[in-house]
């Protein structure tokens, strides 16, 4: 999705006191344009249809499973709408169930510069996670991957994969045939617990499969980088 110069972002907020102090904070940034803000005890639903924002900021006191749900509805009724969750952290079971469907998870803990990069970076590349998120669900797929670990070979399709992203471009880097390439991509989803795009490539950043020329590709990977 492209964007014009000046984002239009609705918030969604269960506290108004912490929806008045990210507004306040947000037209700080020259390339952000508040459209209004909406109560989630409402239906932002009429209102994303009236003001029609590029981003919506969904401000949680409190999660709930219910807003799996919540998002996947919100996903089909406005597809090119960029969701943005600022939450206290969430649990691994909860934040697998929840990325599919959202852009960008801040924790509430996180400093507020996060805000404006998350923002930048969903503009740019689509998905952003905060290091608090990043830190908390590696933590979690460390332990769970004691016994799934990737063999060298699938390592090396992986890291290709996530700078290429094509499986034509990363068969014709490595010499090898497109179903070649699918075949490992469907083994290392297997081993890795069915990640989808962003989560793989969080996962790359982590072992360090991604060439030096083609770092730092996100935040996420700016991160990663700082802790290994």
């Amino acid at each position: 999705m492209l964007f014009n110069d000046t984002m239009k972002i609705l918030i969604a907020y269960d506290q108004r006191l912490v929806a008045e102090c990210l507004k306040t904070y947000m037209v700080e940034n020259q390339h952000s344009q508040i459209v209004g803000l909406v109560n989630n005890a409402e239906n932002p639903f009429k209102v994303i249809a009236d003001l029609r924002p590029n981003l919506i900021i969904f401000e949680f006191k409190l999660w709930s499973i219910k807003y799996i749900d919540y998002m996947s509805k919100l996903n089909l009724k406005f597809p090119r709408l960029k969701i943005l969750v600022i939450s206290e952290l969430i649990s691994h079971v909860l934040m697998m169930k929840i990325m599919p469907f959202i852009n960008g998870y801040i924790v509430k803990s996180c400093s507020a510069d996060k805000i404006i990069l998350a923002i930048q970076e969903i503009k740019t590349a689509g998905k952003y996670l905060c290091p608090k998120a990043v830190d908390k669900f590696f933590s979690c797929q460390r332990e769970e991957q004691n016994d799934s670990k990737l063999t060298s070979r699938e390592k090396q399709i992986l890291g290709t994969w996530i700078t290429e992203e094509t499986y034509n471009a990363v068969a014709n880097t490595l010499n090898i045939s497109e179903s070649t390439v699918r075949t490992h991509l469907k083994n290392i989803r297997e081993k890795l617990g069915s990640l989808n795009h962003l989560q793989m490539m969080i996962y790359a950043c982590q072992h360090n499969l991604i060439s030096d020329k083609h770092k730092p590709i996100c935040p996420n990977c700016r991160f990663s980088a700082s802790i290994s």
